[in-house]
């Protein structure tokens, strides 16, 4: 698949995947998901939600002929409470992590 393919296929996906779901807000500002590349940084006040998400995006990419990686996935939690977010992918725990390298540009 080409660059431009893929590029086009993940944008569609990710619309219809994210729409109407987990609208997160700061300060009354709806906050989007941050796309770059093959990347995808979702921001969720409840697990569930994100869950919820994760199985949409999932199923919604296979529609595309396109699969996550799961390996490659990662879940922060920043709170206060020191609890792991339990997020499922094809019966894998998704890895739990204390930081994230996000680069943005603008």
């Amino acid at each position: 698949m080409s660059p431009i393919l893929f590029n086009l296929y993940n944008e569609y996906l990710n619309k219809e995947a994210l729409e109407g779901l987990g609208d997160f807000k700061i300060g009354g500002q709806i906050i989007h998901p941050v796309i770059y590349a093959d990347d995808l940084v979702l921001l969720v006040k409840e697990e569930k939600v994100l869950q919820d998400m994760t199985a949409k995006l999932i199923e919604i990419g296979r529609c595309y002929g396109m699969e996550m990686n799961v390996e490659k996935t990662k879940v922060m939690r920043i709170s206060r409470q020191p609890l792991s977010v339990k997020i499922m992918i094809d019966q894998n725990q998704v890895e739990n992590v204390e930081s994230l390298n996000i680069w943005l540009a603008f």
